[in-house]
């Protein structure tokens, strides 16, 4: 999984605050002190964007499986397979015959 980095180009900020319970801030400081993060800033916009990639993977993820239950999509994909399996296996043939 990516997270953005120091060297990343820098968007424009926004302050918010946030009303952690103290057990939550006391790890996050405990996790800055063994160096997962240089601040508790920038330990919390790396969980935040971290958990979002996962929310977002999980709706693409989703998107998909719905694709494959889709019978007029699955009906075009077979359909489509079919009109390039000759070129396919010409590819296949090439790739095998060259060094």
């Amino acid at each position: 999984m990516t997270t953005r980095t120091a060297t990343a180009v820098r968007e424009p900020r926004i302050r918010t605050t946030l009303d952690l319970p103290t057990s939550l801030r006391d790890r996050i400081q405990s996790a800055i002190k063994q160096g997962v993060a240089p601040s508790q800033n920038a330990f919390i916009i790396q969980a935040l964007e971290e958990h979002l990639a996962r929310v977002e993977q999980a709706r693409i993820d989703a998107e998909f499986a719905h694709m494959g239950e889709d019978e007029s999509y699955r009906t075009l994909q077979l359909q489509i397979a079919a009109e390039f399996a000759h070129a396919d296996w010409e590819a296949l043939q090439t790739e095998e015959t060259q060094p």
